[in-house]
């Protein structure tokens, strides 16, 4: 392959079938030139899927568990010791990891295959000279010390980003509820988008492989509606996947804050040498729905901001769909909100427009909502 060219991997897969599956998976690597190139014996690989939440396959919120045991069979073969890791939203406990496991299938990809499920949620800070907005980064010890990591996203929307894929998906590097603090701290988009792109320099996946069989569209990343794509793509590097990807479900890569930003910093080459292998991307999309809603990021003084602060989008709660949980209370970086007779109440002027409460809503009681006036000032 040629060394001046990035290239992305495409295999065509109609279902989440167990002989589809495996069949595109390992086609998708030996166009990358084989699991032996990324995979030597007796190394522990971390096997990362998108595990944000409790849910089922079905849901499409998740990395289906066929995918990931395809990989982890992959590296077994290779003589790998590989190991399913990630750091869902929320607390980090055993319930809640037990629970996000079993939903997941993941449990069951780990029964199937002898494949080691992470338990460990210890931490590590490790420095990093080149981070743009973070010199130092408290990362999951059990991913950090892996030799090998494989990254493994969900095609999806999102209402913060536009577009989740590879790049986000190493925010899941960061345990627990250190995600919100890392969302508090960096609350404007580029901030944020700076931040995916330090913890991706410091903890590059080897190989990035993309579920996009069925995606997300609309409310992602959780509260969405499938989407059926057909289509697994991988590529060594997570930039270069997603430039593709979002192509794929019609946003403009270059709109993709985190994506401009990398090919300002040399991550990634210009859309001319990314190079696809494999089968033909189609050349015809049906966009996917993507959030409406249009942060403003203008410096204003203080009455100006309020008003402002008037048109940004906001978290609304279905208070007849929510059952009073309380997981937007705990996952809520700014602690703007409270539960007041079992129901959230949101205090907007701390708001800081993460969307986590609308992420992690486990019944899609969340919805994002703009003033009009906001939609047409950022068109």
């Amino acid at each position: 392959m040629n060394n001046h060219h990035v290239y992305v991997a495409v295999a065509k897969c109609p279902a989440y079938e167990r002989d589809y599956v495996n069949t595109s998976v390992k086609n998708l690597i030996d166009f990358l030139g084989g699991i032996e190139n990324y995979v030597l014996p007796e190394q522990k690989v971390a096997v990362k899927p998108n595990l944000i939440a409790k849910k089922s396959p079905e849901e499409a919120a998740t990395t289906h568990p066929l995918v990931v045991e395809a990989v982890v069979r992959l590296v077994q073969e290779a003589g790998g010791n590989p190991f399913i890791v990630d750091s869902p939203g929320g607390p980090s406990n055993k319930g809640l990891l037990s629970a996000v496991y079993r939903a997941t299938g993941m449990e069951a990809v780990a029964k199937r295959t002898g494949c080691r499920l992470n338990w460990d949620m210890g931490e590590i800070e490790l420095n990093h000279p080149r981070g743009r907005v973070v010199k130092k980064l408290t990362l999951l010890k059990a991913l950090a010390e892996a030799d090998v990591i494989i990254s493994l996203p969900k095609l999806k929307t999102h209402g913060m980003t536009k577009y989740t894929g590879a790049v986000k998906l190493m925010y899941g590097a960061i345990p627990g509820l250190k995600k919100a603090q890392y969302h508090f701290n960096m609350q404007k988009l580029e901030e944020f988008s700076q931040l995916l792109i330090d913890i991706n320099t410091l903890l590059p996946a080897s190989l990035n492989i993309m579920d996009g069989i069925i995606g997300m569209e609309g409310d992602g990343p959780t509260a969405g509606s499938p989407r059926e794509l057909g289509f697994l793509l991988a590529s060594q590097s997570p930039f270069a996947l997603d430039h593709i990807c979002a192509g794929l479900i019609g946003l403009d890569p270059a709109i993709l804050v985190f994506l401009k930003l990398a090919a300002e910093q040399g991550l990634y080459p210009p859309a001319s040498s990314i190079k696809i292998c494999g089968d033909k991307l189609p050349e015809s999309i049906v966009a996917f729905k993507i959030p409406g809603h249009k942060q403003i990021d203008f410096n204003l003084p203080g009455p100006l901001k309020k008003i402002v602060g008037r048109l940004q989008p906001k978290p609304v709660f279905n208070l007849q769909a929510c059952r009073g949980c309380g997981e937007c209370q705990k996952c809520c970086p700014a602690q703007a909100i409270t539960m007041l007779n079992n129901k959230p109440l949101l205090t907007l002027s701390e708001c800081i427009r993460c969307y986590c409460c609308q992420e992690l809503c486990p019944h899609k009681a969340v919805h994002i909502q703009q003033h009009w006036l906001g939609k047409k000032l950022m068109r």
